[in-house]
């Protein structure tokens, strides 16, 4: 029943779970140690349960007996409290303490760092200090041989030089900008400076002297007169010798004391250019005298008569063009011609050998010059130049001077500070200066010659151009000099040429009975012979003397149409032909690239006038026969049959047979006697070959005329049997006959 129950209290609560093995084990242990079996289930639980009641009262006697052991714990356990809240205290008091430590350490590390900065910058200073006085100290030895030091010889140049280089290198020292407001630095710097300023103004002024005792020297044993068969210049190299050991230090003026180096360049050019202009103006003089042979020159004031005694080349009319091109009149036409070709070509050739000779001279006489300038000058550097004493100049003031701004290491400098213009512009002014009237007399001589004769510009251009693109330095003062002279030749040559051109438009014809070849084209051919030799292997200046060559020959076919209808004693159409005639064969003698076009129309033109000639003289020696077929013509033209025109009473055939007797060959013959003797009374010259021309152009006319007749008697009189009385051999064989009795 309990078992039961129990069964159903485990039914009640949960649901039932087997024992495990282990557990049937423990049981069974249990059981036997009770000496109880399964089925005593109640015996065992009661004896259980008296056992645990025992074990619980046990237990509770020994709880009330462990009471003051509690206390005792508890007693313990509070002392340990108190004991920790002494140790908390002693700990926080032993904390505050490490924080102060702590404190003091890191400011004791703190003022370490200051003490090892402090020291760092102590002897920074110090090497800074030592460092300022090392480059500002400059040895008195030196400072004395500055002042007093003898600078005449090589040995003292060196030393001065050497001096004054440590001296720049004190002055141009790299000194840290809070330095420079010491005053123990502007002192010395300023102690410096004055050194340096009186060295500067010690040493110009002994170039000065050396300038001068170099050129009294020069003038005393070597200005002479200057020879005109050689047309040599002199050299200045003794000058230069002098002057040359002392370039080191004047490179040194400019790079410290550029405005005094300035001063020193004018007072330089001040000394020489004087004895330069003696020496061009003599130049000059003597070249005038060797080509006018010794004679004295011709001023600008004589008269344009007796400019034209030296050369005998005239203008395209025949006269004389300078640069004021008055012309003369054409009474002398043909002797002016013939002098001009027997003298003018040789003295030509003088005047431009000459000319070139005076070119090679001038070149070397100033380049040597240009050449010392950049050397002693030192022209060739680009330095900025630290200015003491500021002058208002020629040479000085055109330079292009700007100020710099002071750099970090030498805040000393400032607008005292300046920066040298181009080399070439530098080198430029100095060579003006010194050769100031070179220039100015070398365009005295152009406008000298170009007053004496306009073809002057000529030579002068084709010479000079060749010399100004030989010219490697094109900014040089050479170059310059000859670009501006160049200019005014140039300038020349176009009013000659212009002159030319109006002189051909204002041409007259001639009052001769016959006009025969104008004598501006003449002049043509004798201008372009003498301009090609001129102009051969000039390249450069093809194009300008190319383009005078087309307008004048424009010009001149203008001005041969208006003359010829001018002329009341000479037909229009045989001065035409004459003159283009002429001219076309000159245009293919010359053989002018240029010209090719105008040489086709001059033979275009050449061949009008001549075909209005013939159309003209010659007219219709088979008159006779001309008149019948142009009545024979007529009656076609109305609307009669070609082959039945000879049916018309006035057109018979009988009637062509009385004109074509009255047309004999006799007849003609005498006519064209006639007419070969009234081409020669035209023409203008009986030997050229021009009235054979004519007279082939004639014949060829005639037997075009002769053929036209023929073709119309054989169309308008069929089977007739009727032909002129002469043949074209026959006509050819009188032609040849009257050419040859002439």
């Amino acid at each position: 029943m309990e078992t039961k129950a129990l069964e159903n209290v485990t039914n009640e609560n949960e649901p039932y779970v087997g024992l495990s093995a282990r557990e049937e084990a423990d049981l069974e242990r249990l059981l036997s140690d009770k000496g109880l079996t399964i089925e005593n289930a109640k015996a065992l639980t009661e004896q259980l349960s008296k056992e645990v009641s025992s074990l619980d009262y046990v237990n509770i006697q020994d709880v009330m007996a462990s009471e003051k052991r509690v206390e005792a714990v508890i007693e313990d356990l509070q002392s340990a409290i108190d004991e920790t809240k002494t140790l908390e205290e002693k700990l926080d008091h032993y904390q505050s303490y490490l924080r102060n430590v702590r404190d003091i350490v890191l400011q004791v590390q703190e003022k370490e760092t200051l003490y090892q900065i402090e020291n760092e910058n102590r002897r920074k200073l110090l090497g800074e200090l030592e460092s300022l006085i090392s480059s500002l100290q400059f040895p008195a030895d030196q400072e004395v041989y500055l002042q007093k030091g003898d600078i005449s010889t090589e040995k003292g140049i060196r030393i001065a030089l050497a001096a004054a280089n440590t001296l720049s290198d004190c002055l141009n020292a790299n000194i840290h900008p809070a330095l420079q407001y010491l005053n123990a630095v502007k002192e010395q710097q300023n102690k410096l400076g004055v050194v340096q300023s009186k060295f500067a103004n010690r040493l110009s002024s002994h170039i000065n002297n050396v300038y001068h005792h170099a050129l009294k020297e020069y003038e005393n044993n070597s200005l002479n007169d200057i020879n005109p068969r050689d047309l040599l210049l002199p050299s200045h190299q003794t000058i230069h010798n002098i002057l040359l050991p002392f370039s080191p230090l004047s490179k040194w003026l400019k790079v410290n004391c550029y405005l005094i180096h300035k001063d020193l360049g004018e007072a330089y050019m001040n000394a020489v250019s004087r004895i330069y202009q003696k020496e061009i103006l003599m130049y000059f003089e003597a070249v005038r005298e060797k080509l006018t042979g010794g004679r004295s020159t011709l001023s600008s004031n004589d008269s344009n008569e007796g400019k034209r005694k030296h050369f005998n080349v005239v203008g395209f009319d025949n006269t004389r063009l300078s640069s004021s091109y008055g012309a003369t009149n054409l009474q002398d036409m043909t002797d002016s011609i013939s002098r001009s070709s027997e003298l003018s070509f040789t003295e030509w050739e003088e005047f431009d050998s000459c000319f070139e000779k005076m070119l090679n001279a001038i070149d070397p006489f100033c380049l040597a010059e240009q050449q010392f300038c950049i050397t002693f000058f030192d022209i060739d550097s680009h330095v900025p130049f630290t200015g003491h004493h500021r002058r208002n100049s020629s040479w000085s003031s055109q330079s292009h001077s700007i100020s710099v701004s002071p750099s970090p290491s030498n805040p000393s400098q400032s607008s005292g500070e300046i920066i040298e213009p181009k080399k070439s512009e530098t080198l430029r002014l100095l060579m003006a200066g010194i050769f100031s009237i070179l220039e100015s007399e070398f365009l005295k001589f152009v406008s000298f010659y170009d007053r004496q004769d306009g073809l002057y510009s000529m030579y002068l251009l084709a010479r000079l151009t060749q010399h100004v693109l030989s010219t490697q330095d094109t900014g040089s003062f050479l170059a310059k000099t000859y670009g501006t002279i160049l200019i005014q030749v140039k300038r020349n040559f176009d009013k000659f040429m212009q002159a030319q051109k109006s002189a051909i438009e204002d041409a007259k014809v001639p009052k001769k009975a016959k006009c025969g070849v104008l004598t501006f084209i003449r002049g043509f051919e004798q201008f372009a012979k003498q301009a090609e030799s001129v102009f051969k292997g000039v390249s450069a200046r093809r194009t300008d003397i190319d383009r005078w060559y087309v307008t004048l020959i424009r010009t001149m076919f203008d001005a041969i149409d208006k003359l010829s209808i001018d002329h009341h004693k000479t037909p229009s159409e045989i001065i035409r032909l004459e003159n283009y005639h002429y001219l076309h064969n000159v245009l293919c003698t010359l053989k002018i690239q240029c010209l090719e076009g105008e040489k086709k129309e001059a033979k275009q033109r050449y061949n009008e006038a001549l075909k209005d000639y013939v159309s003209r003289y010659f007219g219709r020696p088979l008159e006779k026969l001309n008149t019948f077929f142009e009545g024979v013509q007529m009656k076609v033209n109305q609307g009669v049959k070609a082959e039945e025109v000879g049916y018309q009473l006035a057109y018979s055939k009988q009637e062509l047979r009385k004109v074509i007797k009255d047309c004999s060959l006799k007849e003609v013959r005498k006519g064209l006697e006639e007419m070969y003797k009234k081409v020669e009374k035209h023409v203008c010259e009986p030997d050229s070959t021009l009235i054979q021309v004519i007279w082939r152009s004639m014949q060829e006319e005639f037997i075009s005329q002769y053929k036209s007749l023929q073709e119309m008697i054989e169309k308008c009189y069929p089977d007739a049997n009727i032909t002129l009385s002469f043949t074209i051999e026959d006509i050819l064989q009188v032609f040849s006959d009257i050419a040859q009795s002439h």
